[in-house]
């Protein structure tokens, strides 16, 4: 019987969740996930810095005793865009649009 139990497929657990995200703190910003309030530290591609606005769902994974929130889950559905362009936008409203097409928009308006 045992033996059988060992030799089961386990599944897997995964280590990512979403939390609502709260305000921030230098690099680091207040998260409330499954796994109760803290503070998360962002991971950003380099050259890029930017954290989420207050409630966000953020997804955050556990590194070493702590907590990284690697993103926002954003509903793509939401945004006029299509696979391989590129969005930037702040919540206040700015935004700068890279399309396939090789077009620039900066708020709306194409440069």
């Amino acid at each position: 019987m045992w033996l059988s139990r060992s030799m089961a497929p386990k599944k897997e657990k995964s280590i990512a969740e979403t939390a609502a995200s709260g305000s921030g703190i230098d690099t680091r910003i207040a998260a409330v996930s499954g796994q109760g309030k803290g503070q998360c530290e962002m991971v950003n591609p380099p050259g890029i810095l930017s954290l989420p606005g207050e409630n966000n769902n953020i997804v955050v994974i556990p590194s070493g005793g702590r907590q990284l929130c690697i993103g926002v889950k954003v509903p793509y559905y939401e945004h006029d865009i299509e696979p391989g362009e590129v969005l930037i936008m702040s919540d206040g409203g700015a935004s700068i649009k890279l399309c396939n097409d090789g077009k620039v928009y900066i708020n709306g308006r194409e440069v």
